[in-house]
């Protein structure tokens, strides 16, 4: 050896450590200690084994100057001079190996042997194994300071190991991410499991693979999809129950780790994946895993790659794991689709608004017996031409129903014009219903389309149709019985294709009695009439609005509201909500937006506790009767009739009791009904001419 490979022991550890601490390589790591310690002894050969404690045995992972078939050398723990090192942690240094009877001949040539453990935190993890052609080759300064650097290497070994080992699940993490994407951007499983397969050969380097499903037509395991074969290689993949790795595992629900195809004999290579590899069958590992659904085993997912050192096995199978309850998610989503997609029939609506959400259509939330009827006559009508008329007291939703009917039917894809009556000046609304020609009136300096128009081939949402002029009701009343348009100021009509939503919180009826409404325009209007409930007469919703409210505006204004306390659950609950669904919302947002706890109070609602106090002096009260035969006391409300003023009434008692009782429930159900007139005559039990007269006798104001 020349003087320039002669290391002192000071320099050779301090160029060691540095060069070992400037590599993020296992593999180089190995290289190196082995190469410097064979240097710094002057010796011609060596090897670095590793302990595998499954096993017992040490392999070779790296050698220098021996000729040995590595992945065949297997050495048991205890066998030879270097397993008793393995076994006992201790160093031997032999200067004459054929006076020692432990001594196992690799090379003819050897004559002396220096192992030395690798150990870090008590645990032997391998040994470095030294040999030269001289006897008395090594010295006691050369065990120790291959000692420390041994150490020193296994110390450093086992951290490149871990971050190697988080490297490998910080990319499986990344790819469960891509997985959980491919799943929910598509609904066709094909796609899906292609995607999977490719996404995990690109990024781990898992070689080829395959998703094999039970086929009930044929009664046996099918590939489904698969990386890396052709089309004939996939058709051969049928297999029974039990047959091959694919068929054990199905069985047995139990995954396989399979180290090396070619020396196992379950794997049948059915389908010819090793014609693909270009290295030895040897590398070549096997990973597969059960697809459960429920407590059912439907499919396999199975998955090859090259042995390579340092790399977790373990690790890989327990993400394979993951990946299959993603696969059996995507399969279970895929048939509950396919179920939707065969039953979309009218006979089985209950079905269907099971699978969309049972409290949800669109916007429209409620679990009422009044919603679900309201539900179901949106979806019975949604697909029609039919004009809809919606009626209903202000805030309870008209608006949203005439989306849920354009968007649940066959127009969806067209557009939806909305526009309200009552918040465009008469004189401007025929020009936006209808459009106006460039020049027709002061201030029309271009041609312009009309609503109408633009809604050709969708729906057009006319809001407070009961505020129009009677002028643009009948225009409205051609375009309804005609189909075309004329815009103010054209020559020609123009054809539309348009299905008409109507709405109004008036009672339309009364309006045609009072001359302010078409009759013949309503009733090309009222071809289906949806009447939607007020919130008060629907209480067992109130919860579900309450929760969807709470979360919508927690979002919007970042807030984690988690909740409202049962206080004030029943303080919103038992309030009557003149105002409704959209009086509801606006109480919700802003006790959201001032609220500073994580729940709603009942403090946080303290208008509606204070309408709730005053509110009852204006109800009907209960008649209580203090009667000892003698005495009578009547109470209705603020007026009190006792026996003194009951006297003064003489002639006109009955009439003046009754007429104040009679006074205050019509009062009650005007204000209950939205002053909709047919139907307080309804809820009252009287007819509707009945009503009026009794609105005029007894002079009710509203």
């Amino acid at each position: 050896m020349s003087d320039k490979n002669n290391l002192s022991p000071f320099l050779s550890i301090s160029e060691v450590t540095m060069a070992m601490n400037s590599t993020l390589d296992p593999d180089k790591l190995l290289d190196l200690i082995l190469d410097h310690c064979i240097r710094f002894c002057q010796i011609e050969s060596g090897t670095l084994m590793l302990i595998d404690h499954n096993m017992a045995i040490l392999n070779i992972v790296r050698s220098r100057g021996l000729h040995i078939e590595k992945d065949r050398f297997k050495l048991k723990i205890g066998e030879g001079i270097t397993g008793k090192v393995a076994a006992s942690g201790k160093s031997k240094l032999i200067n004459d190996v054929s006076k020692d009877p432990n001594y196992i001949p690799i090379n003819p040539n050897i004559q002396s042997e220096l192992a030395i453990p690798m150990i870090v935190e008590d645990n032997i993890i391998g040994v470095i194994s030294l040999d030269s052609d001289r006897i008395n080759a090594f010295t006691q300064e050369h065990l120790e300071i291959v000692s420390i650097l041994a150490n020193q290497a296994a110390q450093i070994f086992k951290n490149l190991q871990t971050f190697r080992d988080l490297e490998q699940k910080n990319k499986i993490q990344q790819v469960l991410l891509e997985i959980s994407k491919i799943v929910t951007s598509s609904l066709d499983l094909q796609q899906i499991f292609a995607s999977i397969l490719t996404n995990m050969e690109r990024s781990l380097k898992l070689r080829k693979g395959s998703i094999v499903l039970y086929d009930e037509k044929i009664e046996r395991l099918r590939i489904h999809a698969a990386v890396g074969l052709k089309d004939e290689e996939i058709e051969r993949g049928i297999y029974e129950s039990g047959e091959g790795v694919t068929g054990n595992v199905y069985k047995s629900g139990e995954p396989a780790m399979i180290e090396s195809v070619n020396n196992d004999p379950s794997f049948i290579n059915k389908v010819g994946y090793l014609e693909h590899f270009d290295v030895e069958n040897d590398t070549v590992c096997l990973l597969s895993v059960p697809i459960r659904s429920e407590q059912a085993t439907i499919g396999v997912l199975t998955v090859f790659l090259l042995k390579e050192d340092n790399v977790s096995l373990q690790t890989y199978q327990d993400f394979l794991k993951v990946v299959s309850s993603t696969i059996s998610q995507a399969i279970k989503v895929h048939n509950l689709v396919d179920d939707i997609t065969r039953e979309i029939s009218q006979e089985n609506v209950l079905l269907k608004r099971e699978l969309k959400g049972k409290y949800k259509f669109g916007s429209l939330i409620g679990r009422s017996k009044s919603m679900e009827k309201l539900f179901e006559k949106i979806r019975l009508v949604a697909d029609s031409r039919a004009s809809v008329l919606v009626t209903g007291e202000s805030g309870t939703g008209k608006e949203m129903i005439a989306s849920a009917i354009h968007y649940n039917g066959n127009r969806a894809d067209k557009p939806f014009i909305k526009i309200n009556c009552a918040a465009i000046p008469e004189h401007l609304l025929e020009s936006e219903l209808f459009g106006h020609k460039k020049g027709s009136f002061t201030g029309a300096f271009a041609d312009k389309k009309g609503k109408f128009e633009l809604a050709d081939g969708g729906t057009i949402f006319l809001d407070e149709i009961g505020e129009m002029d009677l002028n643009l009701q009948s225009k409205l009343l051609r375009v309804l019985q005609e189909k075309e348009v004329e815009a103010v100021g054209a020559v020609k009509v123009k054809k539309v294709n348009i299905r008409v939503i109507a709405a109004t919180n008036l009672d339309l009826e009364s309006q045609i009695t009072e001359k302010k409404f078409r009759s013949d325009l309503y009733y090309r209007l009222n071809v289906v009439n949806i009447e939607t409930p007020p919130l008060r007469d629907r209480k067992e919703d109130i919860p579900l609005l309450i929760a969807h409210f709470i979360d919508k505006y927690a979002k919007e204004n970042e807030k984690k509201i988690s909740g409202i306390s049962k206080e004030g659950l029943k303080l919103l609950t038992n309030f009557t909500w003149p105002g409704n669904v959209r009086e509801l919302e606006n109480v919700i947002e802003r006790a959201v937006v001032l609220s500073q706890s994580d729940t709603l109070e009942e403090e946080d609602f303290a208008d509606i506790a204070e309408k709730n106090t005053s509110d009852t002096s204006n109800n009907i009260e209960v008649i209580t009767s203090r009667d000892n035969e003698s005495t009578l006391t009547i109470d209705i409300g603020s007026n009190t009739y006792t026996d003194a003023s009951l006297e003064q009434l003489d002639g006109k008692a009955l009439e003046v009791v009754v007429g104040e009782i009679e006074r205050r429930l019509i009062q009650y159900a005007m204000k209950k009904f939205r002053y909709t007139k047919t139907r307080v005559a309804k809820y009252l039990g009287i007819n509707r001419n009945t009503l009026d007269k009794r609105i005029k006798e007894l002079k009710i104001e509203y």
